[in-house]
């Protein structure tokens, strides 16, 4: 009787559990209904949920093109090709990332030294509105300028015996300047550094750490690791612009854009077209000061792709459009 006792004791204990359990179960299902219905409930808080739209959008932003200019080698070491390499450097280092678009077919006869121009008591001044100038010319979003300021040698190792142990190192300070070539202002100024370093075994008639190919090697290397410190700020600045293109020709009733697939537009997108906008002076003192935002004109629709990154467009809205005018993503 005991025994039966403890069984329908066990019994009534075991189904208590399960009847609390199971309870629990559909309170917890229920609150996650309740929260999925005020989650997506088209009266909830904006602040509660990002727009889908917007999401896309920064998925889908097309890459811009930049241009940057050989550097000015403001130095006494005199090395022919180092501004052209520290540019290089830096171009090749943008093109690997894939976040922009590093034109390889651009010509330009003009390097940073063209847009720079000594003003006593102020130091050097850019010429903006003439660099900007030339970054439309080129079709490109933003232009970007460099110096090498600063290049320092120096050699240490043992002072006796035959065969020396050597250490020569090189410094290089580097400048960069990115503009926005639509708003015409600078939107990054920064400088870095880099360094090199060479350990060779060396005999007391060698001459070979002194020589001006050796010197040469080393001064490239310590460039190439101050523009390798460049490239996440040049990509931070460059990405936070909206992008835009051009309307390169009219034929026809077609609009040929300069930016297509290569950029990352998509058949069925829709331009915004906008009058270029002024170049703005100020009257007192004669200093660019930037351009003018354009005005709305109308919109076109992405039809066709042209060549590796052109698009061709078809009228959307408005009209009396002009070649030259610019484009943006609506």
């Amino acid at each position: 009787m005991k025994h039966d006792s403890r069984v329908l004791l066990f019994i009534g204990l075991f189904i208590g559990a399960l009847a609390a359990f199971s309870g629990c179960q559909r309170s917890a299902g229920f609150r996650q209904d309740q929260d999925y219905y005020r989650e997506s409930s088209m009266y909830s808080s904006p602040s509660s949920q990002a727009s889908a739209s917007k999401r896309f959008e920064s998925m889908g932003q097309p890459r811009k093109k930049i241009v940057v200019l050989d550097f000015w080698n403001d130095t006494p070491i005199k090395q022919a090709t180092i501004g052209t390499f520290a540019a290089d450097e830096l171009r090749r280092s943008l093109y690997v990332t894939q976040r922009m678009i590093v034109p390889t077919d651009l010509r330009t006869e003009f390097g940073t030294r063209d847009f720079v121009q000594a003003d006593r008591g102020n130091g050097d001044q850019v010429r903006v509105a003439q660099l900007v100038r030339e970054g439309r010319r080129l079709g490109v979003a933003v232009i970007g300028i460099g110096r090498i300021a600063k290049i320092v040698f120096r050699q240490r190792g043992d002072e006796v015996g035959l065969l020396r142990q050597t250490q020569s190192l090189a410094a290089a300070d580097v400048e960069l300047k990115l503009f926005d070539v639509a708003a015409g202002r600078e939107i990054l100024s920064i400088g870095r550094s880099g360094q090199a370093a060479s350990n060779a075994l060396i005999s007391v008639e060698s001459e070979n750490q002194q020589s001006n190919e050796y010197r040469s090697e080393l001064t490239q290397l310590a460039v190439r690791d101050a523009v390798a410190q460049l490239v996440p700020d040049v990509i931070r600045s460059v990405e936070k612009l909206a992008w835009q293109g051009r309307i390169a020709k009219i034929t026809g009733g077609k609009y040929f854009i300069n930016s297509g697939k290569g950029s990352g537009l998509i058949q069925g997108d829709i331009l915004k077209v906008m009058t270029s906008g002024e170049e703005v002076y100020d009257p007192a003192t004669g200093a660019y000061l930037g351009r003018a935002p354009g005005q709305l004109k109308g919109t076109i629709e992405v039809v066709d792709f042209l060549g590796a990154d052109g698009a061709v467009g078809a009228l959307h809205t408005g009209g009396n459009f002009q070649e030259g005018d610019t484009v943006q993503l609506y």
